[in-house]
């Protein structure tokens, strides 16, 4: 069997599953999956959150939170920042939504800022698409394997 036929599909499936990981070091991946933001981000983009400080925000900023509900991490536009209690809290809104949030952000819930985002390339990494993509690889692997190993013990038959 042409060898190259299972490297290819191998290093394929590891650099989509890894690329996102080694090039966004240190921020936070996501992928989004409802249409609350629409048109600035669509279900399945991924976006690349940085670590973020509440003071550090403005309006107009989509941040990543923790709602602390069943929704649990929601990416939003920031619509206000304001002091409440001594403390820096910001209001969030989806664009895609009619009314804003119904909750206020804090520093605790903060996960970070949105600053790239990657449209459509989330579909990689979740669900079937993912598990389809790790299938490749072990598949290949173990293909490539095979191979060697049986070439090997005929290399050392003919010696």
């Amino acid at each position: 069997m042409n060898k190259n036929l299972l490297v290819i599909p191998l290093v394929v499936a590891v650099l989509v599953l890894i690329f996102p990981f080694v090039a966004f070091f240190g921020d936070s991946i996501m992928v989004t999956s409802t249409i609350s933001m629409l048109p600035a981000l669509n279900p399945n983009d991924m976006i690349i959150v940085e670590s973020a400080s509440i003071d550090d925000l403005k309006e107009g900023d989509i941040i990543a939170f923790d709602s602390h509900q069943k929704m649990g991490i929601i990416a939003h536009r920031v619509i206000e920042v304001f002091e409440k209690d001594g403390s820096t809290v910001v209001d969030t809104k989806g664009d895609n939504n009619e009314k804003p949030d119904p909750w206020h952000v804090t520093d605790n819930d903060l996960i970070g800022k949105v600053k790239n985002i990657i449209p459509v390339f989330g579909i990689l990494l979740v669900g079937p698409v993912r598990y389809a993509l790790v299938a490749v690889i072990i598949i290949s692997a173990v293909s490539l394997m095979k191979d060697y190993l049986t070439e090997n013990k005929s290399k050392k038959k003919i010696n």
